[in-house]
């Protein structure tokens, strides 16, 4: 993998009510990225990130997992979260090291209890912005507008498709695209791959019509594109694509993307649009801090210049290994045999080894830089909560 600044890193949580198709959701996406190359089955206990054996026995998910990815010159670090309520002590501590929150719905079942508890958690808790994802759009019983209207009454007119289901249910393979006006013809065979036309007939004019409506709310977002919307009718493509980026990361537009992650229909088209406008690691404003030592207010941003802040969000112990330390940096840089400081606990601690994880396979990271994030092997002196610096 090669090296990225942390304006090209973008940290995203899976999260969702139990049975949405998360994880098999993560492995379509860790199957277009490169990283595998088949995608696993949770009947078969091969996936990813469900790699313990209590979630192979369990066929669920119990546990949060971090996976890293390439896509159009950015790294993606996932994290699939667990669906059923008795662990979302897992979805919140994802949640607070998440860009953003990509909520997965089943396109058959609609909103329940667990989506209503993780929108309260990125909205309320951790104010992070949103996404939904309508997945198992190939199912039998799928309603795709039903769903989506669900969505809009619950969280308002904000909340807006930039992909919609030609054809769902059994064989499912076309997706209309606003952003693009243009509808997206995917392969059958679970590559991922698809073609694209102009779209034709009633769909033209309702992407036409979308389009405008989408453009409408980019403007709305931002006061000064709002006057050169009123001004000229329209916005320019270069207004346009910073206003996007500007409305996901503020809030005042949340996406809603159809898909199947089983048979990989319409998650590459969604993996482009995240690595052009979803919010990154660097677009996070400056934060204020007490300096351990001298008691002096201090700002921390996202920047390698800035002094090192970095976050232990979640501690494991895995058989042959011992404890690992995930952890996130919010500013500055860690290096393999760095000695740091632990600020919740006031005492040391040696960061003798680094790594990138995608499930529980480990590659050495020399370096770990703000925005990104990773783990630490056999931490003595730090846990779960704790800042080191």
């Amino acid at each position: 993998m090669k090296d990225y600044t942390t304006d090209n890193i973008i940290n995203i949580v899976l999260a969702g009510h139990a049975s949405t198709g998360k994880t098999t959701l993560s492995e379509a996406i860790m199957y277009n990225g490169g990283f595998i190359h088949k995608m696993g089955s949770i009947d078969a206990g091969t996936t990813l990130s469900d790699y313990r054996e209590y979630e192979i026995n369990n066929q669920h998910s119990i546990s949060l997992s971090l996976m890293n990815l390439e896509w159009l010159d950015k790294k993606f670090n996932i994290l699939d979260t667990p669906g059923y309520l008795d662990f979302h002590g897992e979805v919140k501590s994802a949640m607070a090291v998440a860009d953003f929150a990509a909520l997965v719905v089943s396109a058959t079942e609609g909103i329940d209890v667990g989506t209503e508890l993780c929108w309260d958690y990125a909205d309320k808790e951790f104010n992070i912005p949103k996404l939904f994802i309508i997945n198992m759009t190939d199912k039998e019983q799928s309603d795709y507008d039903s769903v989506l209207s669900t969505l809009q009454s619950r969280y308002g007119r904000t909340v807006f498709p930039f992909t919609l289901p030609v054809n769902q249910g059994p064989g499912f393979n076309q997706i209309a695209d606003v952003l693009r006006k243009e509808v997206f013809t995917f392969k059958t065979d679970g590559s991922g791959d698809y073609t694209e036309a102009v779209a034709e007939g009633d769909w033209s004019q309702k992407l036409e019509e979308m389009h405008n409506e989408l453009i409408e709310l980019i403007a709305e977002s931002d006061e000064s594109l709002l006057e050169i919307f009123f001004d000229k009718g329209e916005l320019s493509e270069e207004e346009l694509r910073s206003g996007l980026h500007q409305a996901l990361k503020s809030g005042g537009l949340i996406p809603v993307f159809c898909v199947s992650g089983e048979t990989n229909t319409g998650v590459k088209r969604m993996m482009d649009i995240l690595a052009r406008y979803a919010p990154c690691a660097g677009d996070f404003e400056k934060v204020e801090g007490t300096h351990p030592d001298s008691g002096d207010e201090v700002l921390h941003g996202p920047s390698i210049n800035d002094p090192l802040a970095a976050r232990v969000f979640k501690t494991i112990s895995e058989e042959h290994i011992g404890e690992m330390s995930f952890f996130r940096v919010y500013s500055g840089k860690v290096n393999a045999g760095d000695d740091l400081r632990n600020t919740t606990r006031n005492n040391s601690e040696k960061m003798r080894q680094v790594y990138f994880m995608n499930g529980k396979n480990r590659k050495d990271a020399s370096q770990l830089i703000a925005g990104d994030i990773g783990a630490a092997l056999k931490l003595k002196n730090t846990h779960t909560g704790d800042t080191l610096a």
